[in-house]
């Protein structure tokens, strides 16, 4: 099967990877920046030619499965983009002997926010760390503001993540860092810059010119549960929690599993680690390419 076939050269990719001479790094800004922009142009080729350039907006449906921390989370997600700066994450989410969730997050240009619709009763806290005040009961409004701010830097990645992986797209600065060998073939390495955000290294396979892999660095999500009809967290534990400083971790985005749709080939399998450990598995069943998305469609209900 395809999907598995390159499943297993990005397994080996990982592993080669690990080693010093698995990459050989190329110096000299034009000869990189030159060199990255050939490995694009030949993977928007791959992916669609010209066809891509008439993509205004695009979205995928499907079910996925999440570790969080000891439970796994399934459910459905949904990601809508309309290209340059609007994104819509909405995901039903349910733990197994305990709530169930809608959750959505959005971006829309400058502004961002979220809302989440508990129907099952229960707690879930999502964080990313950091330190709290002595004596607060549960994070402060200091430390809310700044989880705000993680999880709309989380999206904001993710926006220009997708529209770099789907659609060939950015405007952020590119190097060409070199050539990934494993068992199963060669892979070119292009770190992708976005202003203000976090690097990220998408791997071509050379032979087709997909996009295998993204990587990336970021703080490691932690999570805090209450079964349904139990007490909250310890307020302690919270505390405890948050007074750790977020440790950065890799993850690894990697898809497979690639259809044509409306012109374009996708990836219909993305599976997600973060610092090694499975972490998500995405298996998308709909792609829409130009669906009718409204501007205000991404604005928060009841803003205009």
């Amino acid at each position: 099967m395809h999907s598995m076939q390159s499943m297993r050269f990005v397994m080996a990719l990982t592993l080669a990877l690990a080693a010093p001479v698995a990459v050989v790094v190329h110096t000299g800004a034009a000869t990189t920046e030159d060199k990255a922009i050939e490995v694009i142009v030949a993977a928007r080729a791959a992916l669609g030619g010209p066809t891509l350039e008439g993509v205004k907006a695009i979205s995928a449906t499907g079910e996925y499965r999440r570790m969080m921390g000891e439970r796994e989370i399934d459910g459905e997600a949904t990601v809508e983009i309309l290209a340059p700066d609007k994104i819509r994450r909405t995901e039903e989410m349910g733990i197994s002997g305990g709530p169930t969730f809608t959750r959505t997050v959005a971006l829309n240009g400058a502004e961002y926010w979220e809302d989440t619709t508990n129907r099952g009763g229960g707690f879930m806290r999502f964080g990313s760390g950091g330190p709290g005040q002595p004596g607060a009961q549960g994070p402060s409004d200091a430390d809310r503001e700044r989880f705000r701010q993680m999880a709309e830097r989380r999206l904001r990645s993710e926006l220009q993540r997708y529209l770099v992986a789907w659609l060939m797209r950015t405007d952020a600065p590119m190097t060409y860092v070199g050539e990934a060998e494993a068992e199963d073939g060669k892979a070119d390495v292009v770190e992708v810059q976005p202003e203000g955000l976090t690097p990220m290294r998408v791997f071509f396979d050379e032979r087709t010119h997909l996009p295998l892999m993204l990587t990336y660095e970021a703080p490691e999500m932690r999570m805090m549960f209450r079964q349904r009809g139990g007490p909250p967290p310890d307020p302690e534990e919270i505390r405890r929690r948050m007074a750790e400083p977020p440790k950065m971790v890799t993850h690894e985005l990697r898809f497979s599993d690639y259809k044509e749709v409306d012109g374009i080939l996708l990836p219909h399998q993305m599976t997600q680690s973060v610092g090694g450990k499975p972490f998500e598995e995405w298996t998308v069943s709909e792609f829409k390419v130009n669906p009718n998305l409204k501007s205000d469609a991404f604005a928060k209900k009841g803003k205009s």
